[in-house]
């Protein structure tokens, strides 16, 4: 089977408390090693992710060079376009993954076949099924279920983007943008290709904002937030909970 090559891109700001599972996670993928590629891009932390980072790309138990720390100025755009212009040139596909979602050991394996089996398909961008983290209610697993149908359907995203290393070079994020920047890469990359589903078990995220928020306000606040013109979404700063 065709191994492609995979580069994993995680934007980091303030996630001392998240990032070394969600790292562990990655170096312990049960894919070969010299076909992925992992970036951190620290943007703008006021805590211990950079050093976190660091000495987790320093660790020689898991091999040397397999995490290259990078920064960036504070953004979530402008830290996944540091980690894409580093992407390595023999990178196929690249997965912009958040720094509070795990994926499981089994995810590059399980991406990779995926990918072969759908090869003619012409597809160009997408996402994945996601789980919350940590699975522990009945509650959360339903509303993650419901925003895994919505993102199929609608064709977006949540905590995970899939892309065509190519064309994701050469459209990038827009770095105005505060928030949604997600739905606006998609909807370009739909431009050159087919948008694509991957079902899985393997892909977990954090229900932080959820839990700080309650669910129901959680998804209006979303809807409303991919609805709003691009100039509020430059105006506005994503709020951040850790």
């Amino acid at each position: 089977m065709r191994k492609h090559f995979i580069s994993i891109v995680i934007p980091a700001h303030n996630e001392e408390d998240e990032l070394e599972p969600t790292l562990r996670c990655l170096l312990a993928q049960r894919y070969p090693a010299d076909r992925m590629e992992i970036i951190v891009v620290e943007n703008g932390s006021t805590d211990a992710t950079l050093e976190i980072a660091q000495r987790i790309a320093d660790d020689p138990s898991h091999g040397a060079g397999r995490i290259r720390v990078l920064q960036s100025d504070k953004g979530v755009s402008r830290a996944k376009n540091a980690g894409l212009a580093a992407v390595s040139g023999d990178s196929e596909w690249v997965v912009f993954c958040d720094a509070d979602t795990r994926l499981g050991v089994n995810f590059l394996h399980q991406l990779n076949t995926w990918l072969n089996r759908h090869s003619g398909d012409g597809l160009s961008v997408g996402t994945t099924e996601v789980r919350p983290q940590p699975n522990k209610r009945l509650y959360a697993r339903a509303w993650f279920t419901v925003y895994d149908i919505i993102h199929r359907l609608t064709k977006t995203s949540y905590a995970i983007q899939l892309a065509r290393t190519p064309i994701a070079r050469g459209i990038g994020f827009r770095e105005e943008l505060n928030f949604s920047e997600d739905l606006a890469f998609i909807r370009e990359c739909r431009r050159y290709g087919r948008f694509f589903f991957v079902p899985t078990n393997q892909v977990a995220s954090s229900t932080r904002r959820f839990e700080a928020r309650g669910y129901l306000r959680q998804s209006l606040r979303w809807v409303v937030e991919a609805l709003l013109p691009n100039r509020f979404k430059i105006r506005r700063n994503y709020d951040v909970i850790r």
